[in-house]
């Protein structure tokens, strides 16, 4: 992970920059079952370090990360789901509005995999079958424990017409 002091991430603004309104707004859904990683990803990606232990998010929560590319803001509104049942319908609300949908599983549990399927019937549901999608395996840094071969995630992807990418949010790896 990043430490304070280090240049920022291609595409990051300084913290001096002027927030100035943005040229485009994105919102981001991130979905997944519980402990996938989805909030120790945005954690990482907004603050630039990981956190250990993060409690389970309860309800819903965002971030938002300003992005300058070709001279142009871009405002990521990256709403951060709780994988718990009892908030779905909270979740299926939100798909509603999304631009994007980062629907994340854990490399090293195969129920969170098989889970990706319910999770695609939520955003159908939600009728937002035109957004686009990165299926994300989170955890690469845990081969010894991996349940879920690249391969897979890669074909599963393939098959349902979507992008496809593993990461580590502990390790910084493809965040």
């Amino acid at each position: 992970s990043r430490k304070a002091g280090q240049p920022p991430l291609p595409g990051d603004l300084p913290a001096n920059e002027p927030q100035d309104d943005p040229d485009y707004i994105f919102h981001v859904i991130f979905l997944g079952d519980s402990n996938v990683g989805k909030t120790s990803f945005l954690h990482l990606l907004h603050q630039n370090s990981f956190a250990a232990g993060l409690t389970a998010t309860v309800g819903v929560d965002f971030r938002v990360k300003i992005l300058l590319v070709d001279n142009k803001r871009f405002a990521l509104q990256l709403w951060d789901t709780a994988g718990q049942e009892r908030y779905h319908s909270m979740t299926r609300q939100l798909l509603r509005k999304a631009d994007g949908v980062v629907l994340m599983y854990d490399v090293t549990d195969q129920e969170s995999f098989a889970h990706v399927r319910y999770w695609l019937d939520c955003l159908q549901d939600a009728g937002s079958d035109k957004v686009t999608v990165l299926l994300l395996g989170n955890k690469m840094d845990c081969e010894e424990e991996r349940q879920v071969p690249t391969e897979a995630g890669e074909r599963l992807a393939e098959e349902l017409g979507v992008s496809f990418g593993e990461c580590s949010a502990a390790l910084g790896h493809n965040i």
